[in-house]
C-alpha cells in the first residue's frame, strides 16, 4: 500500500480508471477522474494534478481524447471490440481446451476492455457443453513445443488413447514418442504438432496436442533438420494445411468434382480456396481440387449430394465401396 499512497503513481492510477470507466460512448471528467480515484484507492487528486498526467500520458502515445462537451476517454486498446469478439468466439469454438479454460481466458480478454464494452459472451454457446479436450496440460506443452525448438531439442511425450468405456489411457503401455517439432497448426478446432517421427514410415506427420500428455525436452536429442528430410523440398506449412484438410495419411492428389449445385461453390471456396479452380465447360460446373486423397473422401461424403466424383478412379471406386458397405449395413 505503501507505493498506492505515494501520489507519484497518481498517473497509473488516473490511466486504470480511464481503461476501466471509459470509451468512445462514455467520457469522464476531471471531478469523475478525482472522485473515482479517491473511492477505489483512497487516494485525493488535484485537479492540476489531473490534467498533467493526461498530458503526460498522451505525450506516452497514448490514445486518450478530450470531449467538446468535456470529459476524457481512452479510445485505442490493445484489441478492440470486435477484435477480442472475434478471438473469444474462437476460444468457446475451440475443443483443444476445456470450458473453463475458454472462459478464463475470455475474462481476460475482457479486460482489455471499458466495463460497459465487456460481454460474457454467453449467446455464443456455453464453453461446457461442446466436446472438448480433458487434457488440462495443452498450454504448457504448447510453451514447451515453443521452447524446444527455439533451443533446436527434440521432444518426448507419451499418447493418449482410449479403452472400451471411452476412458483415456496412455497408448502402447506408456511408450514415449520421439520427435523433432516443427509447427503448431489449429485446424477444426484442435491443434496438432506438425513433426518429424519415424522417417522410413512419413518423413512429415502429426500429432494431436490434446492427446500428448508428461512432455520433455530431449536435450541429447537435437531437431532433425526439415530440409534433411527425404522426399520434403521447400516445405510450406500453408500449403502442407492446404493440401492436408482434415490432417489425414495418405497423398496428395489432384481431382475433378462436378458441382451439382451451383450454390455450392461456396464449399469448395471455404474448404479448398486457391487449391481449387472452378470452372465451366459444355454449360456445366467443375472443379478441379488438390487434396490429400483421404481428407478428400471425407469431405466428399458430406457433400455427396451436391457433387460428382469425375476423376481420379481410385477416389470414385473409394465411394462405391463405402457406398455398397453402408447399404448393406442397413440391409
Amino acid at each position: 500500500m505503501l507505493m498506492i499512497e505515494n501520489k507519484k503513481a497518481s498517473i497509473l492510477l488516473i490511466l486504470k480508471v480511464l481503461e476501466e470507466y471509459s470509451d468512445e460512448d462514455h467520457f469522464l471528467t476531471q471531478q469523475d477522474i478525482i472522485d473515482k480515484v479517491d473511492e477505489l484507492y483512497g487516494i485525493e487528486l488535484e485537479r492540476k494534478s489531473v490534467a498533467f498526467s493526461i498530458s503526460l500520458l498522451q505525450e506516452l502515445d497514448y490514445d486518450i481524447n478530450k470531449s467538446p462537451r468535456g470529459g476524457y476517454a481512452l479510445l485505442s486498446r490493445s484489441f478492440d471490440n470486435s477484435e477480442i469478439r472475434y478471438i473469444v468466439d474462437s476460444l468457446f469454438s475451440s475443443k483443444s481446451i476445456s470450458g473453463k479454460q475458454a472462459a478464463e481466458l475470455s475474462k481476460k480478454l475482457n479486460s482489455c476492455l471499458s466495463k460497459y464494452q465487456r460481454k460474457d459472451y454467453n449467446f455464443i454457446y456455453k464453453s461446457n457443453e461442446i466436446n472438448r479436450s480433458e487434457n488440462k496440460e495443452l498450454f504448457y506443452t504448447l510453451e514447451l513445443i515453443e521452447e524446444a525448438k527455439r533451443r533446436g531439442k527434440r521432444i518426448s511425450f507419451q499418447y493418449l488413447t482410449f479403452d472400451e468405456n471411452g476412458k483415456p489411457q496412455p497408448k502402447m503401455d506408456g511408450y514415449r514418442y520421439i520427435v523433432s517439432p516443427y509447427y503448431s497448426a489449429n485446424s477444426g478446432g484442435r491443434y496438432f504438432l506438425i513433426c518429424n517421427y519415424r522417417e522410413k514410415y512419413r518423413a512429415i506427420t502429426w500429432f494431436r496436442i490434446d492427446y500428448m500428455i508428461n512432455p520433455k525436452i530431449e536435450d541429447e536429442w537435437p531437431i532433425k533438420p526439415i530440409e534433411s528430410l527425404k522426399e520434403v523440398k521447400n516445405f510450406d506449412i500453408a500449403n502442407y494445411l492446404n493440401d492436408n484438410i482434415y490432417l489425414l495419411d495418405g497423398e496428395v492428389i489432384k481431382a475433378t468434382v462436378r458441382i451439382d449445385w451451383s450454390n455450392a461453390i461456396q464449399y469448395i471456396v471455404d474448404w479448398f480456396g486457391k487449391n481449387a479452380r472452378v470452372y465451366k465447360k459444355d454449360n456445366v460446373l467443375y472443379a478441379d481440387i488438390k487434396c490429400n486423397e483421404s481428407a478428400l473422401f471425407y469431405w466428399y461424403m458430406q457433400y455427396s449430394e451436391t457433387f460428382t466424383i469425375i476423376s481420379p478412379q481410385s477416389l470414385i471406386d473409394r465411394v462405391k465401396k463405402e457406398a455398397e458397405r453402408i447399404v448393406k449395413k442397413y440391409e
